[in-house]
């Protein structure tokens, strides 16, 4: 059972971005619900839902200078 094609085909599915998107303006796409941590791993990593789960690792950052 895919839980994405279901939710892609059900009413309630919202496009991540609208339509009619301008550029220049700061926008948050909508998250549709999708593959979810179970609630252990949820609790070890701060989030139930792996496309937040975002460890801060600053050896890979770009757009700065590493010798400041």
């Amino acid at each position: 059972m895919d839980v994405i094609k279901e939710l892609q085909n059900s009413e309630y599915f919202i496009m991540p971005f609208p339509k009619d998107t301008s550029l220049a303006m700061a926008y948050v796409p909508f998250q549709n619900a999708g593959k979810m941590y179970s609630a252990e791993q949820g609790v070890c990593v701060g989030t139930l839902f792996p496309e937040l789960n975002k460890p801060f690792d600053p050896k890979n950052m770009s757009g700065g200078d590493e010798d400041d």
